[in-house]
């Protein structure tokens, strides 16, 4: 039995284990990693957006409509979304000037969800018969013998409820961005990366455990490609370059922190850390970009690398000596290197095939004849399938199922009529405008890191766009998701008016302008000395007039240099190292 006051002697596994635990305690990785886990944002909106992004990215890389996973990510946009709608009415009675930044965003997203509740809406005999396009319905009801009842503009209702239900994610995803501040938006703009990386890594492992892999999440027809967390190459290309432009801007951004701390080691954890991560991330959304093997992903991605340049060109901070650009080049020609050196037989491989031989073409010219015969208001949100059946010709049959125009713009076309257009194109002038004022730099009242933000933004949208002319990226949830979330970058934040006036606050007893608390008491209220009482001159602190800014106020004794005329003679040499 053992001796209770007799101490319990450790083992050599136990001491071990001690020393490992303390020098971690000690680590400044550790230590730097621990700090910033301690600076993330505790409100709840972050959280939800957060949440709303990664399970849209995971869950939502479905082509088609109906599967579990979008039941799931609807399922759990609706309390996000619920908390949102909350705060907008708290903030509309509370703060009708920040309300009024957001509220065309909000029309516009009220607007979206309206086309396909108007084309659910049923409709009496006498007025859906005389709808275009609609003649073979009416000769299906002649045939046997029945009358035609109260129908929608939608030619397939449940295709049309499933589609509107798949706006709540993103819907969700957008309000909550709208309502968050510049220091959470880059927190998920480095979440966006974090997703691109793992879909990076779970591509290659689908290509080394083959078609058969089990982390093949839907049915695709890339069964030999790599997809990530989507069904298609293609949408796992776009999500690739869409995080491309953010990561070099962390890594911009972190060289141009290292380079002005001249101070700090350059092999301390702290500057060193967020530029390998940078670089590091980089090189794999590059190198997972050629090997997704997809013709559009990789003639975006070159595209998405002459507006990286642009990005780091229009920074104001290229003014230093040595700029962080050459890091971001480095990086950039490492992954080239691989990508020629490991991928170069697949990507000839997919390049070979003739584009003017695609059946994409085929497929736009069906789609364009299907939306000009249901002009003017659509076949209703989501039945492209059943109606582009009607305009195929035999000639014209796939041994695959063609289940999107590969275009998204005729695809809504044909789909939601003049309502649809109407909408992209307020969307484009919108889009215009903003970054125009975005590029110009008069958008945003954020730091450098947030104008650079927005600017990525604004780049991550156009290559969308551009995509949408030859795929349908924006027909999956993970990829809407990201089209939102850069949407919410590109707009202030909410509660910027609020927050400047909490900044412009008089700084007192070298507290902060953001910290220091607002005396406001007026002149009136003021004590007033008696009659026949001297008053006491102001100190020897206070800024008096006629005098130099800065001459008043209490600095640090150790900012303070002594004058060069104090002494009546020129600081030496060594006077010169002190005062530094």
């Amino acid at each position: 039995m053992p001796n209770p006051a007799r101490p319990m002697r450790r083992g050599p596994r136990a001491i071990v284990l001690g020393a490992v635990a303390a020098r971690m305690r000690r680590s400044p990785l550790l230590a730097l990693v621990a700090e910033q886990c301690r600076a993330l944002p505790s409100g709840a909106t972050f959280w939800l957006a957060a949440g709303m992004l990664s399970l849209s990215v995971a869950l939502g890389g479905g082509a088609r409509s109906g599967y579990l996973s979008d039941v799931l990510l609807q399922l759990a946009s609706i309390p996000p979304l619920l908390i949102a709608i909350w705060q907008f009415a708290d903030l509309a009675r509370n703060d009708p000037k920040a309300f009024r930044q957001i509220r065309p965003a909000l029309l516009f997203a009220a607007a979206a969800a309206l086309v396909p509740l108007i084309q659910l809406v049923p409709l009496p005999p006498a007025l859906w018969t005389l709808l275009p396009g609609r003649a073979p319905i009416v000769a299906a009801y002649e045939a046997v013998g029945r009358s035609p009842g109260w129908l929608p503009i939608s030619v397939s209702p449940n295709a049309t409820t499933l589609s509107a239900l798949a706006l709540l994610p993103p819907f969700a995803l957008l309000f909550c961005v709208m309502l968050l501040g510049y220091r959470e938006r880059r927190l998920l703009s480095l979440l966006l990366v974090a997703l691109g990386v793992i879909s990076s890594f779970l591509g290659l492992l689908q290509l080394s455990q083959g078609p058969s892999s089990p982390l093949r999440f839907f049915a695709t027809n890339n069964a030999s490609e790599a997809v990530g967390f989507f069904a298609n190459k293609d949408h796992f290309a776009a999500l690739l370059y869409a995080a491309l432009p953010f990561a070099a801007v962390f890594a911009f951004d972190a060289g141009s922190a290292v380079r002005l701390r001249r101070s700090h080691n350059w092999f301390a954890a702290g500057p060193v850390l967020p530029v390998t991560l940078s670089l590091l991330a980089i090189v794999v959304l590059i190198a997972a970009e050629a090997m997704a093997r997809s013709r559009a992903g990789m003639a975006l991605t070159m595209a998405c690398l002459v507006g990286i340049c642009a990005l780091v060109l229009a920074d104001r901070r290229r003014s230093l000596k040595e700029t962080p650009a050459g890091l971001i080049l480095a990086a950039t020609t490492i992954a080239m290197i691989l990508v020629l050196q490991f991928g170069f037989y697949r990507i000839m491989q997919t390049l070979a095939n003739n584009p003017l031989e695609d059946a994409r073409w085929l497929l736009l010219r069906n789609s364009v004849a299907a939306a000009k015969a249901y002009m003017p208001f659509g076949t209703g949100i989501g039945t492209f399938v059943p109606v582009y059946a009607l305009f195929e010709k035999p000639a014209d049959l796939f041994v695959q199922y063609v289940n999107h125009a590969h275009n998204d713009f005729v695809e809504l076309w044909l789909e939601s009529g003049v309502l649809g257009i109407g909408l992209v194109g307020v969307f484009l002038l919108w889009f215009v405008a903003r970054t125009v004022k975005v590029w110009r730099g008069s958008a945003s009242a954020g730091s450098d890191l947030d104008r650079l933000l927005a600017r990525a933004a604004t780049l991550v949208m156009a290559l969308l766009l551009a995509h949408s002319l030859v795929d349908y990226p924006l027909r999956t949830a993970a990829m809407m998701a990201v089209v939102v979330f850069v949407c919410g970058l590109m707009v202030e934040p909410v509660k910027l008016a609020a927050r400047a006036a909490a900044r412009t606050v008089p700084a007192r007893s070298g507290r902060s302008a953001a910290t220091a608390p607002p005396v406001l008491v007026s002149a009136a209220a003021l004590p007033r000395p008696a009659q026949g009482t001297a008053v006491a001159p102001p100190s020897p602190s206070a800024p008096k007039p006629g005098k130099r800014w800065g001459e008043g106020v209490e600095w640090p004794e150790a900012w303070r240099k002594p004058a060069a005329g104090a002494t009546g003679k020129k600081p030496s040499l060594q006077d010169k190292s002190e005062m530094k």
